[in-house]
């Protein structure tokens, strides 16, 4: 039988009904990764909220004063299967028939895998009218708990937080859990999403960018007379570097495109045979006849080549 987050308390005297909020989602803005994600999940560009409702968790006090690394919650093997079927469909569709994760995962509760990530912490369990139940090390039959956070939101707060527990987790776990995190991180965007908050007019029709784009003209007729409408300078754009990153980006995509295809070719093989290893050898205790006479004359010289030769050392060079 599952619990409630909130019900969970690390001391047993921690009944204060005043709960605390943890956020889920990373408050630091990480372009390439945020976008990653709003297109997998369904949603339009530059529109993740780190704050959003669904992207926190209320707690106990005895829960957050614990280090950050002492516990964390997962989405249970179910969640993940439907996870990963969405994921593999806002990949495989056209941008505008994604579906949102929000969408598809209405539910006001979620059943998450509670994984204690310290073996020297007790956990309680705080319900009223019921004695507290305690869990100690290795927490066997510790009760799944229920959350409103979203199961995207929960995979993506645990996934640097669950080396230890993936040791112990089913393959099929750790499979779907992977297949659902990785592309966060290295999916390729497509094109259309890229551009979908960008006017047209800020990418050149031609490949090379040789050529200008077209002036802008708004034509207004009324009866016969035709009266153009001169576009209003707006003044510099409020996202300057935005506007460069696209066009760089999409200059660099249209050139690898069209790349032409070139073989590698193997640099050729050296003209000259391989010396033999007396060859190689006597060429190199000529070398070290050169140095300084230490080599020879001390002791710690002797045991110094001694070493680099792997051999005794040769009676000529010690005369």
């Amino acid at each position: 039988m599952a619990v409630p987050l909130s019900a969970l308390a690390a001391s047993p005297d921690d009944t204060s009904t005043k709960l605390s909020k943890r956020f889920l989602f990373s408050q630091v803005e990480d372009y390439l990764q945020h976008r990653q994600i709003e297109y997998l999940w369904g949603m339009e560009i530059h529109t993740i909220d780190p704050t959003h409702e669904l992207s926190v968790i209320c707690i106990r006090k005895s829960m957050e004063t614990l280090p950050k690394g002492s516990w964390t919650l997962v989405p249970t093997e179910e969640t993940l299967a439907t996870m990963k079927a969405l994921q593999v469909h806002n990949y495989t569709v056209p941008v505008s028939e994604r579906k949102s994760f929000l969408a598809e995962f209405p539910a006001a509760e979620h059943e998450y895998i509670f994984v204690p990530l310290s073996m020297d912490v007790d956990f309680f369990v705080l319900e009223p009218g019921r004695s507290p139940q305690r869990f100690s090390a290795p927490y066997d039959n510790f009760p799944r708990v229920t959350s409103s956070a979203n199961p995207f939101f929960v995979a993506f707060y645990s996934q640097l937080k669950i080396r230890s527990f993936r040791a112990s987790a089913s393959p099929t776990w750790n499979r779907l859990f992977s297949t659902i995190t990785v592309p966060w991180c290295s999916s390729v965007l497509p094109e259309d999403f890229l551009l979908s908050c960008y006017p047209e007019s800020l990418i050149s029709e031609s490949g090379d960018e040789s050529e200008p784009d077209p002036e802008l003209k708004l034509h207004s007729k009324s009866g016969s007379d035709e009266t153009v409408l001169t576009p209003v300078d707006e003044g510099p754009s409020p996202v300057p570097e935005k506007e460069s990153f696209v066009k760089t980006w999409v200059k660099h995509r249209r050139r690898d495109a069209y790349r032409v295809y070139e073989r590698p070719t193997l640099s050729s093989p050296s003209p000259w045979p391989p010396a033999p290893r007396e060859e190689r050898a006597r060429a190199l205790r000529d070398a070290v006849k050169m140095y300084a006479s230490w080599h020879r004359e001390t002791e710690r010289g002797r045991n110094c080549t001694r070493r680099f030769f792997r051999d005794p050392l040769p009676k000529q060079m010690i005369s």
